[in-house]
């Protein structure tokens, strides 16, 4: 299936998702000029190249490259995370909503080694999150920054969204996607009240 449509970098070719970090959401159009609204997810997201984003939708294998007219920070949000993304070849806003939606990817490559043991939250965000014994729990959507330590938010085919400390969390496989936890049971129980710290 193919990525956003859109005109693609003629040099630049389709990537596994397996091969990219995600660095941004496109949330919605923003004018009626083509340009975007960006929910960014990267911990320090003018780090990198961003003249060239890999976009693809949630169930997507590969993502589509797309070159970046401009890309900023939205002077009218309350803090960095929300930016605005006008992509080369989209001049209005029919245009633009074809893109609601769609995940922004950079190039693993892009990323500062680790050392080993260590990752990056963009790199688990989206993974399948596994207990010890491999046994899935749910898909990692978010992680939120507590006072003491991060909370995991992992969410499950029912819908049920469970926050685990970031102490319980003991590794990423990169190459199955998947984030290893050794939590109590108890943290996984629906029935028990969990809301943002």
């Amino acid at each position: 299936m193919e990525g956003p449509k859109g005109r693609e970098s003629r040099e630049l070719k389709p990537l596994p998702l397996s091969t990219l970090f995600l660095w941004g959401r496109i949330l919605r159009p923003h004018g009626l000029q083509g340009a975007l609204r960006v929910e960014v997810l990267a911990e320090n997201p003018r780090a990198y190249d961003r003249t060239v984003f890999w976009l693809a939708f949630p169930g997507q294998s590969e993502a589509w490259p797309h070159r970046v007219a401009f890309l900023q920070p939205d002077r009218s949000s309350q803090t960095a995370r929300f930016w605005r993304l006008k992509l080369v070849g989209v001049t209005d806003r029919t245009q633009a909503e074809a893109f609601r939606g769609a995940e922004m990817y950079l190039p693993r490559a892009y990323l500062p080694p680790l050392p080993e043991g260590q990752f990056y939250y963009i790199e688990a965000i989206g993974a399948t999150v596994c207990e010890a014994d491999g046994r899935p729990r749910g898909q990692l959507v978010e992680i939120f920054p507590g006072p003491a330590y991060d909370f995991f938010i992992v969410r499950n085919d029912q819908a049920e969204e469970f926050w685990i400390p970031a102490p319980f969390v003991k590794g990423l496989d990169r190459v199955n996607h998947c984030l290893y936890v050794e939590a109590p049971t108890d943290l996984w129980d629906p029935n028990l009240a969990r809301g943002r710290p």
